[in-house]
């Protein structure tokens, strides 16, 4: 599979080429840091994720000590990486939050470019295609993929929209209200979302904004209409069903579903 990259896509691959690196797993984050001439400190930061200050050619990445998950460490850690490789001589200091690493298309260009790069930086494509590549698309894949990169379930969504073996259609929710979607270049079905809406009623995202149970294991792929999230093409066209995945992450009130056709 050959894939046309970004420019952040192509950073970030420079770097593991650069760091002798094919798969990023094989070594700690924290270690290419500092060979990158970059320092690294975990501390408690206030509202922050991560941030990165450069200073008369010295720069100081820093990790929120306070996130539970190493796995969103990671990301972080590369997001602000990407900054440092990109975007240090712009501006002295980027200061990011859980929106600005979530926001992948609502976000300014440099954050947007920072996610590229950290997303290709701890998946990179050809890596990640070949993971997914002879397998049904399902929840479980979802979770190989995170396993395999050590990245969370949610980084694993944002980069299979786009390196993938399977069209879906992905949408973000936050505090109930839709903030972005995404979908495959190849899912041919056009959604009827608008910005700021409540998920439409008879999706899981809807359900789970309810509080109702979280969907898990063997029933987190659940069954749906293709109307609930879709335009139909015609009054005459009928309802088929569709698959939806969704994750909520309680502690930031917020959901993405990964939607697909039965």
């Amino acid at each position: 599979m050959t894939f046309k990259h970004s420019q952040a896509e192509l950073c970030a691959k420079r770097v593991l080429y650069e760091c002798g690196l094919s798969d990023p797993t094989e070594f700690p984050l924290p270690k290419i840091i500092l060979g990158r001439k970059a320092f690294y400190e975990e501390t408690p930061l206030d509202g922050k994720e991560g941030e990165i200050v450069s200073v008369d050619n010295r720069s100081i990445i820093t990790i929120n000590s306070l996130i539970q998950f190493e796995t969103k460490k990671r990301f972080a850690a590369a997001h602000e990486l990407g900054h440092y490789e990109m975007h240090r001589s712009l501006r002295p200091i980027f200061s990011d939050t859980e929106e600005d690493l979530m926001n992948w298309y609502k976000a300014g260009p440099q954050e947007t470019e920072a996610n590229e790069f950290a997303a290709e930086f701890l998946m990179p494509s050809e890596l990640f295609y070949k993971e997914c590549e002879r397998k049904k698309f399902e929840p479980k894949v979802i979770e190989h993929l995170a396993n395999r990169f050590v990245v969370s379930k949610t980084a694993a969504i944002l980069k299979f929209v786009n390196r993938g073996n399977h069209p879906v259609f992905v949408v973000y929710c936050k505090d109930n209200k839709i903030k972005w979607f995404k979908k495959s270049d190849d899912f041919y079905h056009f959604s009827h979302l608008k910005m700021n809406a409540a998920p439409p009623t008879g999706t899981v995202a809807y359900e789970m904004f309810l509080g109702k149970k979280a969907y898990v294991g063997d029933e987190s792929k659940q069954d749906i209409w293709k109307s609930d999230w879709f335009e139909m093409r015609s009054e005459d066209e009928p309802d088929t069903r569709f698959f939806e995945y969704c994750l909520f992450a309680k502690s930031y009130n917020y959901t993405i579903s990964v939607i697909w056709e039965k």
